[in-house]
């Protein structure tokens, strides 16, 4: 699924106003190489329709999917770097349902832990799931 350049404007700017962690090297990737690279979603074996589904059903972790597609584009193939990945998609995910759904306000408390739990069954599918897409 080709993003639109100003769809990954708007998920960087997205990144930079909910302070996500990105690895280094991130802010030096072009918009085309950005384009190319993220598929929103779900692997690339998945269909594109499907992904596209999948990434509208989790649309609030569109930032952290897109740091993490830029992090598989780029894999060192190795154990410590697909743990890395996952787990910085974790954190970021954990920091986008933070920001839109503080805890500290009552009225936010049921959408954070739904957020939540759609948060970490996307994290634990990328664990359990996403090893043989680290390695292509």
């Amino acid at each position: 699924m080709k993003k639109t350049i100003l769809k990954i404007k708007k998920t960087l700017a997205q990144i930079d106003e909910y302070d996500l962690n990105v690895p280094t090297g991130f802010r030096e990737l072009t918009m085309d190489y950005i384009a190319d690279n993220y598929n929103g979603a779900g692997p690339d074996w998945m269909p594109e329709e499907a992904r596209h589904v999948l990434t509208w059903l989790l649309d609030i972790f569109e930032p952290a999917f897109l740091i993490h597609d830029m992090e598989f584009s780029a894999s060192d193939r190795t154990e410590k770097g697909f743990i890395a990945a996952n787990n910085r998609l974790w954190r970021n995910i954990k920091k986008i349902i933070n920001y839109l759904y503080p805890l500290y306000n009552p009225f936010c408390w049921a959408e954070h832990a739904r957020w939540w739990c759609k948060g970490y069954e996307t994290w634990q599918a990328c664990v359990k799931f996403g090893h043989s897409a680290w390695m292509d």
